[in-house]
């Protein structure tokens, strides 16, 4: 049985380019959690306009339209990743037991990592009216079955690292279901619990990592020590702290 806190307008798509492009058209509708789900993605995007490879019906890829029932300023817009994420991150914890847990991280600012390796992330997109966030389209990729990744890529799936089978739709309900709780939980108690959770399962924090600086076009040495009030990324350099935002830093996978 499918529980959620708000009904959904469910739209499957045999095939789409993009379930992000399609929910844009989408928007003006009178529903909310409007939820376009396809099996097979042929051109998705990823932040930075990278493209999302996913293989014909062996991945999730959907995208949902939420108009926000609170007022949403666009200084709040950095909450929104993180609510998603953490849902995200926790419908995909529950599969596991708590010592498994301790090995899914959230990579700044969108992605789930598990052993170092992409397994899933975000796109989100936001209608902005007088400085509010009007609607909120949330372009969602996981890595489910597929097996085959370019070197580049560094990602993998969770049926290659878990060796477990999993069961597409009832993996799709429960993250819609999660999302959903989440953002509940941000409408009653605000955005402190929000940032805790994101900050505890921050990929890399407090690990010497190496990062490139765009800015600067150097690499360097660094370590990650938190997340600020904005949604900057915070990390230490030669023992002063230095804040970011995802297109001035890079991480460097070794």
């Amino acid at each position: 049985m499918k529980k959620f806190i708000w009904p959904i307008n469910l739209i499957i798509l045999k095939e789409i380019n993009s379930t992000n492009q399609y929910a844009r058209k989408c928007i003006h509708e009178k529903y909310n959690w409007i939820v376009i789900w396809t099996m097979n993605q042929t051109k998705g995007i990823g932040m930075n306009k990278n493209f999302w490879h996913a293989e014909k019906k062996r991945n999730l890829t959907f995208s949902i339209v939420l108009k926000p029932i609170k007022t949403l300023h666009i200084k709040k817009v950095y909450i929104v990743n993180m609510l998603i994420i953490n849902a995200v991150h926790k419908a995909l914890s529950k599969c596991y037991n708590s010592e498994n847990k301790e090995k899914i991280w959230i990579k700044w600012p969108n992605d789930i990592i598990i052993n170092n390796k992409k397994i899933g992330g975000i796109l989100i997109e936001n209608s902005i009216f007088s400085r509010k966030i009007y609607a909120i389209i949330i372009g969602i990729g996981l890595n489910v079955y597929q097996q085959k990744f370019q070197k580049k890529w560094n990602a993998s799936s969770l049926e290659k690292i878990f060796n477990l089978n999993f069961d597409l739709d009832s993996l799709f309900y429960k993250i819609i279901s999660s999302i959903q709780k989440e953002y509940f939980f941000f409408i009653i108690n605000g955005d402190r619990f929000i940032r805790e959770y994101y900050i505890h399962y921050l990929y890399l924090k407090n690990r010497i990592s190496l990062f490139y600086i765009y800015k600067t076009n150097n690499y360097i040495l660094g370590i990650i020590r938190s997340i600020t009030n904005k949604g900057l990324l915070m990390v230490e350099f030669d023992n002063k702290l230095y804040f970011f935002d995802h297109k001035e830093i890079k991480f460097i996978i070794l």
